[in-house]
């Protein structure tokens, strides 16, 4: 029997983003020049801070899963090195930072939960909701942006869609803070990755971006006018905002502006992030929020919500997302202060699950 290294936590990353262990190439879980270069800070933060509060931690990837809790090498984090380690690591606590979109990565998933004991840090219920943009908004669709899923790769599917998006719209009790245009996105993605803007009645602007991306599933919104409905500082802007619960209460908070020109507000796709107190949000954001937060009743939940607001002063609920990212810019000191925070914060509920595991 191979001897296993036994953790008190196992972080399990995305192998489309992190690196195995086991890859001789490589001296760190992400790629040296690539554009996740500086997870590796925030990585070696998070088994730093594990280690200060006396949890014993190991980052791993969903490439390596082989078990229950198991997974076949990892990578540790001391004075300040990355260093691989090429045996068994077990743990009955996961911090799970990776979706099953393939059939593989699904099915290691499903392997790596196998065993009742294995618990996942992230609240399996509310996982599978926010993971499927469609679901989000049946479950929430008092509060959000009306969504149609997009069917078959072909000109009738697409514009059967956008008729029952038409009507949906229209249905609407706030219709006039939607506008023609619609948003296509990738129905389980993140990011601000395969999100376009089409004009109505292009459908075969629709198709060709569907058929770039066959593997991705997707669903289409009316596009909400929503440019000047939040400013900050007087700068007016495309702009969200996202509100961290952590164990019932509103954690953190902050806003991301998109850049010139674009709508999508994600800091992978050019935007502006700003942390701010949650006086400077407006309040009937925050209880617009609240009001979710009552239906989804996961109080011991790390997860974080999406508005916009509207040109009229509507809040919609963009989605949901039980893996905020924990990674900052570099360049700001402040965001740096306010990531490392809800690492702490992470690490704490962490700590008090492995006792009652």
């Amino acid at each position: 029997m191979v001897k296993s290294s036994d953790f008190d936590v196992l972080i399990v990353y995305s192998e489309k983003l992190a690196l195995s262990a086991s890859d001789s190439n490589n001296i760190t879980p992400f790629a040296k020049g690539s554009n996740n270069e500086s997870y590796n800070i925030v990585y070696g933060y998070f088994l730093e801070t594990c280690n200060k509060f006396g949890l014993k931690a190991a980052f791993t990837t969903s490439r390596d899963i082989i078990g229950a809790g198991t997974c076949s090498c990892f990578w540790e984090f001391k004075k300040n090195k990355w260093l691989k380690v090429n045996s068994v690591c077990h743990s009955e606590l996961i911090f799970d930072k990776f979706s099953p979109i393939r059939k593989g990565i699904k099915t290691r998933r499903e392997l790596l939960f196998s065993d009742s004991k294995i618990k996942p840090f992230n609240d399996p219920d509310l996982y599978n909701l926010f993971f499927d943009k469609q679901k989000t908004y049946e479950k929430l669709s008092e509060y959000a942006i009306p969504t149609i899923s997009m069917g078959e790769n072909n000109l009738k599917s697409i514009e059967n869609s956008c008729v029952s998006l038409s009507k949906l719209r229209l249905s609407h009790p706030t219709s006039n803070d939607f506008g023609t245009d619609i948003v296509m996105k990738d129905r389980f993605g993140a990011g601000g990755r395969h999100v376009y803007k089409f004009k109505s009645g292009e459908s075969q602007g629709m198709l060709a971006a569907m058929e770039r991306n066959t593997n991705v599933s997707y669903i289409i919104q009316p596009f909400a006018m929503f440019d000047k409905g939040y400013s900050y500082k007087n700068c007016l802007g495309s702009t969200d905002i996202r509100l961290i619960y952590l164990k019932g209460e509103i954690v953190q908070s902050y806003i991301r502006v998109a850049k010139k020109g674009d709508f999508r507000c994600n800091e992978h796709q050019g935007g502006l992030l700003t942390y701010l107190s949650l006086d400077k949000i407006p309040a009937s954001l925050v209880a617009k929020s609240g009001l979710i937060a009552e239906v989804l009743n996961k109080k011991c939940s790390l997860f974080s919500l999406d508005f916009i607001m509207s040109n009229s002063g509507v809040p919609y609920l963009l989605e949901g997302n039980t893996g905020p990212g924990l990674d900052w810019n570099i360049s700001l000191k402040k965001n740096e202060r306010e990531a490392k925070k809800l690492i702490r914060m992470v690490v704490r509920e962490l700590g008090v699950r492995s006792i009652l595991n």
